[in-house]
């Protein structure tokens, strides 16, 4: 008899204390974790993601063979510690607050790469320096500068072309 009278108190206890947004949470991590896929199709989704960029495909497969779960579908983590999180590896205890604020899960697929696209767009590839190939190793702002230069070199190849059919060549 006592021991089911403790048993109804604990669970009283435990509901007392379980609020709706707490199962709310406990749903979404859930659901987020469930939701597993494939290297491949994170692949696809990575490649989609930066094909303006292939630096960070690189770095994706470098850092996580493009794995955001693992084999059990939990989260993968890696890293010294395991601190590091997803995908991107990114360290969880330095970018999980940034992310969150900008409204990312670095759980999720799709958190872990468009935080690794913000945090690209701030820093170009100095955060994953391990995995950048040395003959890639430029900033987001060499980056724009080589488009603008292709674009410059394109614009000046019309003239030129504009220029020789104007004096008949």
């Amino acid at each position: 008899m006592y021991k089911t009278f403790f048993a109804f108190l604990f669970l009283f206890v435990c509901l007392a204390s379980y609020s709706p947004a707490q199962a709310a949470e406990s749903v979404a991590s859930t659901t987020a974790s469930t939701t597993k896929l494939t290297p491949v199709e994170i692949e696809a989704k990575v490649r989609a993601a930066f094909a303006d960029v292939p630096v960070m495909i690189e770095i994706a497969k470098c850092e996580s063979k493009f794995r955001q779960f693992t084999d059990a579908g939990n989260v993968f983590y890696g890293g010294v510690g395991g601190g590091m999180i997803g995908v991107f590896q990114l360290y969880e205890s330095i970018h999980q607050p940034v992310a969150a604020v900008l409204g990312y899960d670095l759980a999720t697929v799709e958190g872990n790469i468009t935080y690794a696209r913000h945090l690209y767009k701030e820093q170009g590839v100095t955060p994953w320096q391990s995995c950048v190939p040395t003959a890639q190793v430029t900033d987001a702002n060499t980056q724009k500068r080589i488009e603008i230069m292709k674009q410059i070199i394109g614009l000046l190849q019309q003239l030129l072309a504009m220029k020789l059919a104007e004096e008949g060549r």
